[in-house]
């Protein structure tokens, strides 16, 4: 990767080139407080977000491109005095992740307690934002996890957030830099052992009980039913579908998963009739992409963009659909759902069983929600990873009979937003 300095001493740029984003030098000399806020580490709370608000005078919005985070500005939102920023490393994607290394104007104040390392995740991307507009709402989305979830969270195990903010245009969350925490991160291509699987969905039964049967009311930021972010994305790639789907270059999938017609009919239906008996705050993307392994190899969960009220099942079905090979959730996905089941009771949720007829079709039903990487474009998520998640999905969705069992259903609206 080529590298691009820039050098700002005293709030004067004093050199750039800028033959690529990979590398950028930021250094300046400011006095500020040295107090950096701690709202959550490791899945214990440790105090609250500061509020999002504060900005440098001569900055009214939040930063878009990597070029435009400063250490001016990170030393404002984390309330420290920062002497320079070094980006280490840029990976896009749906959203946009930047990697940093912190040097503090004075190392010797607090300085176990003020990180590094840090990874500023949010909308980086211009032209992403600009063909995609609908993805500012997703960034703002996590923003409002990170504030008013997270520390709510007793028995899930979630990185350290230093600070999370958001404007019209943008949301950002200043993470600790869990790579350098000895953490690996999930892939995509690669499946997972049933093991590990089982110790994933005990990280959603925590999310899922400490919010069960929650209305609507009690999480205004996080809508389910119509106008949801998580339909409507969803909704929205169905406007590209026949390019994408019957395009060149695209994974083999069964014809009937290729018709657009059934496959909105099917969608529409499904988030009608969304049973209300299984309403919780989901993390609404729970794929092996957006979690990481712990140093002791512990799955845990990342990414909360699309976080909302809406039924258990779509986390629990995505989840285990994404994360084993097709032979594994043949042979062992009741066994995990009946786990899973077992974890909601044991942290106060409902007590459930997947013989229920109820409880075994919303499972069964929720596998519509794979259908999403099916249609997914390649600017969202890389063709290899779009390959594999497809072929899992597909046959998770034509095993359970997805669609046959979605049409045969009544036709009669079940309200998740009211209790």
């Amino acid at each position: 990767m080529k590298h691009a300095t820039l050098t700002i001493v005293n709030g004067k740029s004093q050199q750039f080139s800028a033959a690529d984003a990979g590398d950028i030098s930021l250094s300046l000399n400011k006095n500020l407080q040295h107090q950096l806020p701690i709202y959550q580490a490791q899945g214990t709370v440790a105090g609250s977000l500061p509020e999002a608000d504060p900005q440098p005078a001569a900055q009214t919005q939040l930063p878009a491109t990597p070029k435009e985070v400063t250490a001016t500005w990170l030393s404002s939102v984390l309330g420290t005095s920062i002497r320079s920023i070094e980006l280490t490393k840029i990976q896009h994607g749906t959203a946009s992740k930047l990697f940093y290394t912190v040097t503090y104007d004075d190392d010797s104040h607090a300085a176990e307690q003020r990180p590094t390392q840090l990874c500023l995740k949010g909308g980086f991307d211009p032209a992403l934002v600009q063909k995609m507009p609908w993805v500012t709402s997703i960034y703002q989305r996590e923003v409002e996890f990170f504030k008013q979830i997270a520390p709510t969270l007793d028995h899930m195990s979630l990185p350290r957030g230093w600070w999370a903010g958001s404007d019209s245009k943008q949301g950002i969350v200043v993470l600790d830099d869990l790579g350098v925490q000895g953490c690996t991160f999930g892939d995509p291509r690669a499946v997972w052992p049933v093991s590990r699987v089982l110790a994933g969905v005990e990280q959603l039964a925590a999310l899922h009980a400490a919010t069960w049967g929650a209305p609507q009311a009690d999480y205004p930021g996080f809508q389910t039913g119509a106008g949801a972010v998580t339909d409507t994305v969803v909704l929205t790639l169905m406007q590209t579908f026949d390019a994408v789907v019957r395009g060149p270059d695209r994974p083999p999938v069964p014809a009937y998963l290729q018709d657009q017609a059934r496959i909105t009919a099917a969608l529409e239906k499904h988030y009608a009739i969304r049973n209300p008996a299984f309403r919780c705050l989901l993390h609404g993307d729970a794929r092996t992409g957006n979690t990481y392994l712990d140093a002791g190899s512990a799955p845990r969960f990342l990414d909360w963009q699309m976080i909302h009220v809406g039924s258990a099942f779509h986390d629990v079905a995505y989840f285990i659909g994404g994360a084993l090979s097709v032979e594994d959730r043949r042979a062992h996905e009741w066994d995990i759902v009946d786990h899973y089941l077992d974890t909601l009771r044991k942290l106060g949720g409902p007590v459930l069983s997947s013989r229920r007829e109820d409880v075994a079709n919303e499972y069964r039903k929720s596998f519509l929600a794979g259908h999403g990487w099916i249609m997914c474009p390649y600017e969202m998520q890389p063709r290899e990873c779009v390959y594999a998640m497809a072929a899992r999905y597909a046959a998770a969705l034509d095993d359970h009979k997805t669609l046959e069992l979605v049409e045969s259903l009544p036709d009669i609206k079940q309200d998740l937003q009211t209790s």
